[in-house]
């Protein structure tokens, strides 16, 4: 994990000259603000606590439930890469937070709260250019990962409901669903639903808790394991898995911009990420050791069908169904801003979200399965997103003059050399999961959609 004054050095450039510098102290432990103005233009936002939940909630899903499927492609080595692609993740999601303290301290004018952060981050740090692509990847990742979202939810409500109507499938599950969410998707920013980060957390954890002990009530005497990598293309497709199960990344800006004090976002990052990880290891390691090679994509398939199960199932479908409205409002904000509708023009900001909702019924209807799909996204846009961009705009800001009359930020040489061997990892890592993705994709029938059924 990042050392404890990795975050004074990484963040410094938030010390204006008019500053002394015992306040760098301060942000450490999130008691400095960005700037005097930094407040007051965010009162009422996000506090600290609602920060760590809507970003634990968010992200603790579809991960948790591929995990322990991940781990048969990977063996037991797959616990350290887990734990490791964590701190990784957290450490990007710091260096985001510090890009934006460092252009609020350059230019007072965007303290007041964004739409698209990131794909500001990218502009200030990197160019155009870079603004554009983060902002497709943004669009494209969200998109996708509310996709699965909702197809989890469909397929876990099938699974509820399939001794009263068995005659019903996912396909029609799907729909409800979507049909469900499409209220909620008027919500503006995440100022607005910060409830629903709780819940989602929340119904996770107790989930868990109780997939948890319904897999040590399966426990059997032989399981039937496979001690190792099954090969170089099932390892990178886990490898894709689990940087999907921490891909959070492109909502960090968003929900940043929403709080009341955003310089103890990156205490909330701590605690978001260290409650995801308390989340997943239990899982994985118990859906591993207990089913071994058996254990389905969706590991609450290798379960029995017990009130245990039941009740998880119900909590899980809660939580996928509210952290899709987490995920898709900056594709939400993204898009008003591309189209530049105004935040007071309710009809219009409407007709942009029934048409993203559309778009997800028809890819959901389209294509119903998840497990390559996760690898393929996991490998390309969230390893740039969540992995490559973070410390490479953080890397560009920190080298950059600053404006007349502020100092240069001075970074440590350990941050500097950690930000380039993560560049490395999900640039690598994201190549050949997407290699191994496409060729499990193109291994193996589609299933037909389900308009063509």
């Amino acid at each position: 994990m990042v050392k404890k004054n990795g975050l004074e050095e990484g963040a410094s450039s938030s010390v204006t000259p008019t500053e002394s510098t015992p306040l760098i102290a301060k942000l450490e432990d999130g008691s400095n603000e960005s700037g005097p103005g930094d407040k007051s233009d965010n009162g009422g936002g996000l506090s600290m606590k609602q920060t760590a939940f809507l970003i634990a909630g968010e992200m603790a899903g579809s991960g948790v439930l591929a995990l322990p499927r991940a781990l048969v492609k990977t063996g037991w080595v797959g616990v350290p890469i887990i734990i490791l692609m964590c701190a990784i993740a957290a450490f990007s999601g710091k260096r985001l937070g510090d890009c934006w303290t460092i252009l609020e301290s350059r230019n007072p004018d965007l303290r007041t709260r964004k739409r698209n952060p990131y794909a500001i981050i990218a502009e200030q740090s990197l160019g155009n250019m870079w603004s554009v692509a983060v902002s497709l990847a943004m669009i494209v990742t969200q998109f996708g990962v509310a996709v699965v979202y909702l197809l989890l939810a469909a397929q876990i409500i099938e699974q509820i409901f399939l001794s009263l109507i068995p005659t019903v499938s996912i396909c029609i599950w799907y729909l409800v669903v979507v049909g469900a969410m499409t209220p909620l998707m008027l919500f503006g920013t995440p100022r607005d639903f910060s409830f629903l980060g709780v819940i989602a957390f929340l119904s996770t954890l107790v989930a868990c808790i109780l997939y948890f002990i319904q897999m040590m009530n399966d426990i059997r005497p032989f399981g039937v394991f496979r001690w190792g990598i099954h090969g170089f293309k099932d390892f990178f497709l886990a490898f894709g898995i689990i940087m999907f199960a921490f891909g959070g990344a492109t909502t960090f800006p968003t929900i940043q911009n929403d709080m009341a004090d955003k310089s103890k976002f990156n205490k909330s990052v701590q605690y978001g990420f260290l409650a995801i990880l308390a989340l997943y290891l239990p899982i994985a390691i118990a859906g591993y050791a207990v089913y071994g090679e058996s254990v389905g994509s969706n590991f609450i398939t290798s379960l029995s069908a017990t009130p245990l199960t039941l009740v998880g199932n119900v909590l899980m479908a809660i939580h996928l169904v509210t952290a899709f409205i987490i995920l898709i409002n900056p594709v939400c904000q993204e898009l008003e801003e591309l189209y530049g509708i105004s935040r007071d023009a309710i009809g219009y900001r409407t007709l942009i979200r029934l048409s993203i909702m559309l778009g997800i019924l028809f890819i959901g209807e389209s294509i119903p399965r998840f497990y390559t799909i996760l690898a393929l996204v996991g490998g390309t846009t969230i390893a740039l997103l969540t992995f490559v961009l973070p410390s490479y705009c953080y890397l560009s800001l920190v080298n950059q003059t600053p404006p007349e009359g502020q100092a240069p930020t001075e970074v440590a040489g350990w941050v500097k050399l950690v930000c380039w061997e993560i560049i490395v990892i999900g640039a690598v890592g994201g190549v050949c999961a997407t290699y191994s993705a496409i060729s499990a994709i193109f291994s193996t029938s589609q299933a037909t959609p389900c308009y063509l059924r």
